[in-house]
């Protein structure tokens, strides 16, 4: 066909046998997790002390905000880069401001429980059913648009693989950085599938469609000068960086799922059925307005802990599965 892209063809299954690899390293390096119990808001104030937890055994609460860990500053984004992972039984001493006066918690680190190996594990199956399905597909209708199905679910089953732990310096820096790079051309990559599917949005035409990538893109480039400069947490600084990952990532599954349900709602039940956009819609609504919900009530309440919220992200299964369906109906 003329429409295939067989020189990125290549390039592409490499990129997913690599990911796939660097997940089963981090899936083998899951046994030397640790284990805390504790969730913050991204800038250092306690959300949730987990039951029976380490975190709870050391008398962590709701709403305290950590000052420091293991001796380290919680603005020092420098020592913490150059800090080894926190081991299986090493205690470390958390100071927490608590209506303004400091604590300080011993909280010892315990292996992972039941419960987070599992979900650790159905990541991993999450990582690999996009990946997998996305191969699939291209393999059997070779177009631009299963291409693009392709690239972005290679890319966001990236996202679910944990990958083994880098030892402290440049290569932490860079590693992190190219898996912030990867997740957010994920996004993008999502977006466009989108906008390409049938009808394609007059969006990609001509030089607009550039400006897509202009949210990731910011993001990137921010994430690369912190990771490389490590200027000091502020407050401040992580207030900016949490509202600038909310906005983008409500950017582009918001966009993703409103292009959607406007092209299911423009096409008549012929036409839906023919190309496949009942399952389309089917798969992001059921795959990303439950994490959308999530995602706001979180940003706008982080201590509002929703029933289920440690499987939200399995919600996710439904979008490789749906838009494979889709796909495969859909008439070339």
């Amino acid at each position: 066909m003329t429409d295939q892209p067989t020189k990125y063809a290549l390039l592409l299954k490499i990129g997913a046998v690599l990911f796939i690899i660097w997940g089963i390293l981090g899936l083998m390096d899951a046994k030397n997790y640790s284990y805390s119990g504790y969730s913050t808001d991204g800038n250092n104030t306690i959300t949730q002390v987990r039951d029976g937890s380490p975190a709870e055994a050391a008398g962590m609460q709701v709403g305290d905000v950590m000052k420091s860990f293991d001796g380290i500053s919680v603005t020092d984004s420098k020592a913490f880069s150059e800090r080894a992972r926190t081991e299986i039984g090493q205690t470390v001493e958390i100071v927490v401001d608590r209506g303004g006066e400091e604590q300080a918690l011993q909280v010892t680190y315990a292996e992972l429980t039941d419960k987070n190996s599992t979900l650790n594990l159905s990541a991993f199956i999450m990582g690999l059913l996009f990946v997998l399905l996305g191969l699939f597909v291209y393999i059997k209708k070779k177009t631009a648009l299963t291409f693009a199905f392709a690239v972005f679910a290679v890319l966001f089953g990236f996202i679910w693989f944990n990958g083994p732990n880098v030892g402290p310096g440049f290569m932490r820096n860079l590693v992190n950085s190219v898996s912030v790079t990867i997740i957010m051309f994920a996004f993008v990559a999502l977006a466009r599938f989108i906008l390409q599917y049938p009808p394609q949005s007059a969006f990609l035409k001509g030089g607009n469609s550039r400006w897509i990538y202009a949210p990731a893109a910011v993001i990137v480039a921010v994430i690369w000068i912190l990771n490389f400069l490590r200027p000091d947490s502020t407050s401040t600084l992580n207030v900016t960086m949490n509202m600038l990952f909310f906005v983008v990532i409500l950017f582009y599954f918001g966009l993703s799922l409103i292009m959607l349900i406007s092209k299911y709602s423009k096409a008549n039940t012929e036409v839906r059925k023919a190309s496949g956009l009942n399952y389309m819609l089917l798969g992001a609504v059921l795959g990303l307005l439950p994490f959308l919900i999530y995602f706001i009530i979180d940003q706008i309440s982080p201590t509002t802990i929703l029933p289920g919220d440690d499987y939200m992200f399995l919600t996710f299964a439904f979008i490789p599965i749906f838009f494979s369906m889709a796909l495969m109906q859909k008439s070339n």
